[in-house]
């Protein structure tokens, strides 16, 4: 599945992969930097905000250090919970490629002051970047709660609402206890419940980069990759419930509402351990990977159906006809669905249609013609999702019911 610059995007629905569509690309430049850190903030205790800004500068150089002992100093011991997460967190940033670390304080204006018995919440800004795979550094808009008892420490570094504005979504080291796998262009993580199949992951990304890079030449190859067991993640970015999401694929944007830092994608836990269905899913998730913004204007049924044909392209043609008409039964020819509402209803029925409808217009126009059509739809002029079938029909002369016409009549023919 396929998510929205703003959010994430690619679901698999089992057996027949299902992902959610993206959305137009952001409108607007980033939004500014926040005021640097020598700014005041009227009625706050002065002694208390100089302290708690050049607490900022001590977690930095502990963070960049590598520096345990020094980061955790800076954690009230009180919060027991709080700490352990902090050294959870430290820990798993250590096993990671991580680069250009920094904490900056972010625009007051846009919180509350919140100044009262010792207690101060700021906006702070942590950007970091994964070395080799993030093309920038990526910034999370985070709150401290700063506390003064001897010393001023740090007793916590989230705000909930703040979090849904900002549309945060926590990465597997936010979460548990990481392992990390790196081979090649691939990094992959994993945690404690799934590291057991790390090997074999390892084995069936590198044959699913393998794949794809056949189909896209120009690609990279190079990717990060989620296979831990905590859902969270995949519960916020996915269409569907979790329990029939076998994975997405997601922008990670540098800011909020910027421009995109990298392409990655998590897998259901119940993939990770599958070995029947785990390559499958994986070429189908790396498509998207690779497509990147290509497709970012594609109506839905295209660039799923594109995902699903590069997916299911390691098997003979004749096999892949033979389980279309399978799986279509007898399903009759229909306009081709380009909004979310292909992830409704009838999700199944969406891929497979969506996906013989492509492996038809590759197989029997070549597969630059399905190439050409993505393209295509990344410059055209639309202003509905009603106008795509004219773009269809201007670069194949048909209309995507007479598409699934053809393809359906390919597919049971075989």
């Amino acid at each position: 599945m396929r998510a929205s610059r703003a959010r994430l995007a690619c679901l698999l629905l089992l057996p027949t992969l299902a992902c959610q569509a993206g959305g137009q690309p952001p409108d607007g430049s980033p939004a500014p930097d926040g005021p640097g850190r020598s700014a005041a903030t009227a009625g706050t205790d002065g002694s208390l905000r100089e302290q708690a800004l050049a607490l900022l500068d001590e977690r930095e150089r502990a963070l960049a250090d590598g520096d345990r002992e020094a980061f955790l100093a800076t954690v009230d011991p009180d919060e027991l919970g709080f700490s352990a997460t902090q050294a959870r967190w430290f820990d798993n940033l250590a096993r990671l490629p991580v680069g250009d670390v920094s904490f900056e304080l972010g625009d007051e204006d846009a919180l509350a002051d919140d100044f009262d018995d010792g207690e101060l919440r700021l906006p702070v800004e942590f950007t970091m970047r994964l070395r080799g795979f993030d093309s920038r550094p990526v910034t999370d808009k985070m709150v401290w709660t700063f506390v003064h008892e001897d010393d001023v420490l740090l007793a916590g570094d989230r705000d909930e609402q703040v979090d849904v504005v900002n549309g945060w979504i926590p990465a597997p080291w936010d979460l548990a206890h990481i392992e990390v796998r790196r081979a090649g262009g691939i990094l992959a993580v994993f945690d404690e419940d799934t590291s057991e199949h790390a090997g074999y992951v390892m084995s069936d990304l590198a044959d699913a980069t393998a794949v794809v890079k056949r189909h896209f030449p120009d690609w990279s190859g190079r990717y990060v990759a989620y296979g831990t067991s905590d859902t969270t993640a995949i519960a916020e970015m996915s269409g569907m419930s979790v329990d029939r999401t076998a994975g997405v694929a997601f922008p990670v944007l540098a800011r909020p509402g910027g421009p995109v830092a990298a392409y990655r994608f998590a897998v259901n836990p119940t993939v990770v351990g599958d070995v029947l269905s785990r390559g499958l899913v994986f070429r189908h998730e790396l498509a998207h990977v690779a497509l990147g913004a290509t497709d970012d204007r594609s109506p839905v049924w295209l660039m799923e159906g594109a995902a699903e044909y590069v997916a299911r392209s390691t098997m003979p043609v004749g096999a892949r006809r033979r389980i279309a008409a399978y799986q279509l039964g007898g399903t009759s020819a229909r306009t081709l669905e380009p909004t979310r509402s292909f992830y409704t209803g009838d999700p199944t029925l969406s891929y497979n249609l969506a996906a013989v409808v492509c492996d038809y217009v590759a197989t029997t126009r070549g597969e630059a013609a399905l190439w050409d059509l993505v393209r295509t739809f990344r410059t055209a002029r639309f202003f509905s999702w009603a106008q795509t079938e004219d773009v269809v029909r201007r670069e194949l002369g048909l209309s995507t019911k007479e598409l699934s016409a053809q393809a359906l009549a390919w597919a049971r023919a075989a």
